[in-house]
């Protein structure tokens, strides 16, 4: 069953953390999966989670599972909001899908303090400022 699971990091399907303005111009931050391939994926998975250490204690968030169901090619989808808080501990995605009747997992980490406006791009297909990683 291993062997049917493929660690491709050629595929561009990828999560973005990206920023918007809310209705009170005050930012809000948005996790995406985004698919910048040329193909559709099907039967998306996504875990993640937060760790690190706050303070010299090491620090855990609750993983979360989210299924997304099909995404076609050159779409994004929104899996959760983020808050900024958390941007000072390592954060890991963890996707599962199916691109060709290929199964593909991929592991995405937003390193602690990285999320910042240095590191910021317009994020394609979302248009929105932010960091995006594939």
């Amino acid at each position: 069953m291993l062997k049917d699971i493929h660690v491709d990091n050629n595929i561009n399907v990828g999560v973005a953390i990206v920023r918007d303005l809310n209705y009170d111009v005050e930012a809000e931050w948005t996790v995406f999966v985004v698919n910048l391939s040329n193909e559709p994926i099907t039967n998306v998975m996504v875990t993640c989670k937060g760790y690190g250490t706050i303070n010299g204690e090491p620090k855990e968030t609750t993983v979360m599972r989210y299924f997304l169901n099909d995404m076609e090619a050159q779409m994004a989808i929104k899996v959760e909001p983020i808050n900024p808080d958390l941007f000072v501990l390592n954060n890991e995605y963890f996707l599962t899908f199916f691109q060709g009747g290929e199964m593909h997992d991929k592991k995405l980490i937003f390193e602690a303090n990285t999320i910042i406006d240095n590191n910021f791009e317009i994020v394609d297909v979302v248009l929105q400022p932010g960091i995006y990683l594939h």
